[in-house]
């Protein structure tokens, strides 16, 4: 069974139409592959995958790259069939999306296109982690933050301003309460805290971002959600 389904429209603007044709041929192009892993009961996707393309799963990001598909997200999940994806992974994406619009959209295609007992992976910035630094006036964590924030970060607030807003690439962060709530609005009810290549799940764990703050603690949050078999 094919899993792409383009309605043309031609009311679209020429960027868009653009757009919408190279997510189609792109589409297209890794058909095969995800019809072959449907059949095994194997597909696997990396969400907003960026430059870090894992192998062995179908690696999605809405900028053209070699090795990636094609697609914007959320939308674009609607090219998946309901029940076909064993496992989704996505690491450092969800903050660049609208909360709750997009990212309520995201999380319930995801949730659709989930198998029976399908897992999916979620790594943010650990929001909270900063916000506690700052109340308790953590210096040594803020002395971590300087070595990853732009020079002009010189105050606790200017660091957890960045941290939050990353020069307005960052639409929203996240802590595990507000976490799970998206997660279960979108039908989720089996979510759980994880940490850095801790994952039950061997596939899962592919994690790259392991820095750690002035307790060795890891600085991103890490939650996984197992759809209900």
């Amino acid at each position: 069974m094919g899993l792409l389904t383009i309605e043309k429209n031609e009311n679209l603007n020429d960027t868009s139409q653009n757009i919408t044709e190279l997510e189609e041929q792109s589409f297209l192009d890794y058909q095969q592959e995800i019809d072959a892993a449907i059949e095994r009961k194997a597909l696997q996707l990396n969400l907003g995958s960026g430059i870090m393309k894992r192998n062995d799963w179908i690696n999605l990001d809405m900028h053209p790259r070699e090795g990636t598909l094609t697609m914007r997200l959320p939308q674009g999940l609607k090219r998946f069939r309901s029940d076909c994806v064993r496992y989704i992974y996505t690491s450092h994406f969800l903050e660049h999306i609208s909360y709750p619009d997009e990212a309520g959209e995201l999380m319930q295609e995801c949730y659709r296109i989930l198998q029976p007992g399908g897992v999916i992976r979620i790594i943010v910035p650990g929001i909270e982690k900063i916000i506690r630094a700052y109340a308790e006036d953590d210096q040594g964590f803020f002395a971590i933050q300087a070595t990853l924030h732009p020079e002009w970060c010189t105050t606790k607030l200017d660091h957890l301003m960045y941290a939050l807003q990353q020069d307005g690439e960052h639409k929203y962060g996240y802590d595990f309460e507000t976490m799970h709530k998206l997660l279960v609005a979108a039908g989720f009810s089996n979510i759980y805290r994880s940490d850095y290549n801790q994952s039950e799940f061997e596939n899962m764990n592919i994690d790259n971002r392991s820095l750690k703050d002035n307790h060795g603690r890891y600085l991103s949050l890490f939650v996984e959600a197992i759809k209900d078999a």
